[in-house]
């Protein structure tokens, strides 16, 4: 069921890029939310500003949890429909608490900031921010009642007895410290040895150097003879984050039943089809392209796979130019940099890009800095770590397998490279508050600027309008007109009696207008007593919805 909560306006000023003073702050940042402590914070928003701000359930999870949906804007439902829509979705991944934060933040960001900040009252006078801070109430739940595992995915319902998941594959915990982590099991066919630069890794030998493997790596606790038990799809848990259809991974662990299996992930997925101004889109997700775009991964036509069926998987060449300068705006607004997570399969953003055409955008908000040096990740999240004086890492300890005998149980600490710790949550939120609201100022929008009217002789007018799309991103990106899910431009003169269209259809199209200031012009010649009033629509999905201008033809 469909809830609004909406009632009266508190207004909070906000320094630009600064956080409100503690007594107006809203979203707690000394700690991470759970679900009913989440519901609150967006209630509390939302009542507060409920002239910018509406709520409402997206969907309702399998254990009863909602799915909030928040709209912030200004003005009547109707024109938020119609404005160009900025859409922000969160904590997609069960454990990814730090999206779900920033989200929240910057939920508040932009509201308490209207009326004080240039930027941020323009934008929500002039655009549709949705935010939905936490897709996976249900698998968020098992931070706090499974603390010591690092879960991405969610409960399935299909296997109430096992929990929704796969306890073969869970691990359990041999050293009693509360964690489950890695074992390294001495093993006589294993290609792992100790790192003689780091011990607290391992890495592959190089034979050729005259190095010797010695060890395997596996989940604290597991018995890989039994991992492989028969388990019914689904009932391993889900992670959301690749049940989506773009490159759905079908028969692997953890992607659904099938694709879009889940009431959360069934609800976006219809979102994007019914709400059509929004036009682009930011995940917070363990995954990255605003530090670095995506390289071309392969040497194929832009965008298509090779052999049928022509499934892209690259950003198009026309499009990557967009990709890479509003990358550079992210480290520039953001202070941040390196090299993130490339993108997983059956993600959200892959669906959004390659499926709908909508520029996508993801960041981890926290992952490895650019100047962070080591040989591979795992070198370079514990320097990263160390130098944070997070304790991340637990010493490898002898323990006792039930089969595999003595084992070293250690490593990565379940999640300390998933969520920073809350006291930097705040400061990283607002960097990507910011970055929110100058991506939300670069959304198309079309306008009509100019219209002639020339008299032929006869009651025969020569009508010309222009239109100009003013902003930076064109009204689609070039793969949006390669899977034709967005409706063209349209400008249509209205029938109107005693007029005949003599040139020109009566309805014309454009299937997508570059940015910053391009312009196309439409004609007809067409005949009608002077004087008579002609209704001129202009429909443009992403980028300003329907439009009417009155013509008087003389």
């Amino acid at each position: 069921m469909r809830q609004s909560i909406a009632v009266l306006s508190v207004a909070v000023a906000l320094f630009w890029g600064a956080p409100p003073p503690m007594a107006a702050q809203t979203v707690p940042t000394d700690e991470y939310l759970n679900h009913e402590q989440l519901t609150s914070t967006v209630q509390s928003l939302v009542g507060s500003h409920g002239n910018l701000a509406s709520v409402r359930s997206l969907a309702q999870t399998a254990e009863g949890r909602d799915v909030w949906l928040m709209t912030l804007g200004s003005g009547s439902d109707d024109a938020l429909d119609r404005r160009p829509g900025l859409l922000i979705v969160a904590n997609l991944e069960a454990n990814h608490l730090v999206g779900s934060s920033t989200a929240l933040i910057t939920a508040e960001h932009l509201l308490t900031g209207y009326g004080a900040d240039d930027e941020v009252t323009r934008l929500l006078d002039e655009r549709t921010v949705y935010i939905i801070p936490r897709l996976n109430p249900d698998g968020a739940e098992r931070y706090w009642s499974m603390p010591g595992y690092e879960l991405p995915f969610k409960p399935h319902s299909d296997n109430p007895d096992l929990g929704g998941m796969n306890i073969t594959e869970l691990g359990s915990d041999l050293t009693g410290d509360g964690f489950v982590t890695m074992m390294r099991v001495p093993d006589p066919d294993g290609t792992l040895m100790v790192d003689p630069d780091e011990p607290r890794l391992l890495r592959e030998a190089n034979r050729a150097r005259a190095e010797r493997g010695g060890y395997s790596v596996m989940i604290e606790g597991i018995d890989p003879a039994n991992v492989d038990a028969y388990v019914p799809m689904g009932s391993d848990g889900v992670n959301l984050n690749r049940n989506f259809p773009h490159e759905y991974l079908y028969y692997q662990p953890h992607v659904g039943p099938h694709q879009v299996s889940e009431p959360e992930t069934r609800a976006l997925a219809d979102l994007m089809y019914e709400q059509v101004n929004i036009a682009s889109v930011i995940t917070f997700s363990p995954y990255d392209n605003l530090r670095s775009v995506p390289p071309t991964s392969r040497q194929v036509p832009d965008g298509v796979a090779p052999g049928p069926p022509s499934i892209p998987t690259n950003i198009l060449a026309q499009d990557r130019p967009f990709y890479e300068y509003i990358s550079e705006q992210f480290r520039d607004i953001t202070g941040l940099d390196g090299d993130g997570e490339a993108g997983e399969a059956g993600s959200f953003a892959q669906f959004a890009y390659y499926q709908l055409g909508l520029p996508a955008f993801t960041t981890p908000v926290w992952t490895i800095d650019a100047d962070t040096e080591g040989d591979s990740r795992d070198h370079q999240w514990l320097q990263l770590l160390d130098a944070h004086g997070i304790d991340g890492f637990i010493e490898w300890t002898e323990a006792e397998h039930p089969t595999l005998g003595t084992v070293e149980v250690g490593g990565f600490r379940p999640n300390a490279r998933v969520n920073p710790p809350v006291e930097m949550v705040d400061e990283l939120a607002r960097s990507h508050a910011a970055f929110a609201v100058w991506l939300g100022h670069q959304l198309p929008e079309i306008e009509v600027v100019e219209t002639t009217i020339e008299s032929r002789g006869d009651n025969v007018f020569m009508v010309t309008a222009t239109i100009q799309n003013d902003r930076y991103m064109p009204t689609q990106f070039q793969m949006g007109t390669r899977v034709r899910t967005n409706r063209p431009i349209t400008v249509r003169l209205m029938p109107t009696d005693g007029m005949t269209v003599l040139t020109g259809n009566i309805q014309q199209q454009i299937q997508r207008l570059e940015g910053m200031g391009a312009r196309h012009t439409f004609s007809w010649l067409v005949q009608a007593p002077a004087g008579t009033d002609v209704e001129m629509e202009l429909f443009a999905e992403r980028a300003g919805g329907l439009q009417s201008t009155t013509l008087t033809l003389r």
